[in-house]
């Protein structure tokens, strides 16, 4: 199978070109797919202004969160009409002020978003796909001057997949010199498994049963078994009526009344939706980040919110303790917001900016 590389590039348009960047490209590069088969990815590359270092821009690669399943929920299409665009730019500020300290950012929309087939929804080793393969892609680019320091971010499905990321390990030429994640999802399986018993959805929860859906489609991505229940009595008819609606949707479009946000998480499920619950718990759990053995010794800064509605935070701090315990040195950080504030301005991403870019100023490889 040949190398990731940049199969074409063309100048951002709308939101996903950034005013801090001297250049913002969006690029479609060759991956591999979750099923193993040659894919077709696309993602932003966004240059410093200035003149590159001899060495090449450092380079952070950043995941978004979640935004949907369809190729409209890609935030290098974002636009100012996309009914997503908060969560397509939530990293923005981020971004920005990496940019500013001269650092280059390489953003993967992820398998199925912008680009063929199903997204794997939370599966780690296909999210940490789209992320090496774009940095590896974007390196073998004489036009974009990127160095070999490398620090893998993201926040909250971005999280996993830059945790997923740094797990695999730096590709060949590269120096892994740390990870910054803003809200990382862990433990799932205890969370989604209480959501799925709701036998009503509490108003302003419409986006539950959209991600557990986005969830069990994601799974089934690699659960053949799986695959076959959503396709025969796993799910509900309702359910089952919906389901085109994860190829084609934002997360807001699905959150919606007459989608998925109409739907309790129970009424998801079919005569076998014991058997559909089962197979979602064991493939969150396969896939947390908590059952990740990250390289030893490599900085780790987890920027949380103490009223995250997402990812509680027992389950964040359990996570610190279990990293810390395996010789990981973590620098929590805690923040009175929720899910999505961590990023907000004047929170996060000044002082996570600042900490990546003293790693990449002072280097040490931890691959």
């Amino acid at each position: 199978m040949s190398a990731p590389s940049i199969l074409a590039r063309e100048p951002a348009q709308g939101r996903a070109a950034l005013a801090a960047a001297g250049e913002s490209w969006r690029v479609t590069y060759a991956s591999t797919s979750v099923r193993g088969a040659p894919a077709v990815l696309t993602g932003l590359v966004h240059l410093p202004p200035g003149v590159p270092p001899a060495t090449g821009w450092p380079v952070v690669t950043y995941g978004h969160m979640t935004t949907g399943g369809g190729d409209s929920s890609a935030p290098s299409l974002a636009t100012d009409d996309s009914p997503e665009l908060r969560r397509m730019t939530q990293g923005d500020h981020f971004v920005t002020a990496l940019l500013r300290s001269g650092i280059a950012v390489l953003q993967p929309d992820y398998e199925g978003l912008g680009s063929p087939g199903p997204h794997p929804y939370l599966i780690g080793p296909a999210l940490a796909t789209s992320v090496r393969d774009l940095l590896v892609a974007a390196r073998s680019s004489s036009a974009l001057v990127l160095g070999d320091h490398w620090v893998a971010a993201g926040h909250s499905e971005g999280a996993v997949a830059a945790l997923h990321a740094a797990a695999a390990g730096p590709p060949p030429g590269v120096r892994l010199v740390g990870c910054a994640v803003f809200a990382p999802v862990t433990r799932m399986d205890q969370t989604i498994g209480l959501s799925l018993r709701w036998r009503t959805t509490p108003p302003g929860f419409g986006v539950v049963p959209s991600l557990i859906a986005l969830m069990i489609s994601g799974a089934a991505t690699v659960d053949p078994e799986l695959a076959a229940l959503v396709e025969s009595d796993g799910l509900s008819d309702r359910a089952r009526r919906l389901w085109p609606a994860l190829g084609e949707r934002t997360l807001t479009e699905l959150a919606r009344r007459d989608s998925f946000g109409g739907l309790p998480p129970r009424a998801l499920l079919g005569a076998r939706g014991d058997a559909v619950r089962s197979a979602l718990l064991a493939s969150l759990r396969a896939h947390d980040v908590a059952g990740l053995a990250l390289p030893t010794g490599m900085p780790l800064r987890i920027d949380a919110a103490a009223a995250d509605e997402v990812a509680p935070f027992w389950l964040t701090r359990a996570l610190v303790r279990r990293y810390r315990g395996a010789g990981v040195p973590v620098e929590a950080v805690w923040w009175r917001t929720g899910h999505s504030g961590v990023l907000a301005a004047r929170r996060a991403p000044e002082p996570a900016a600042a900490w990546v870019a003293g790693l990449l100023r002072f280097p040490q490889s931890a691959g």
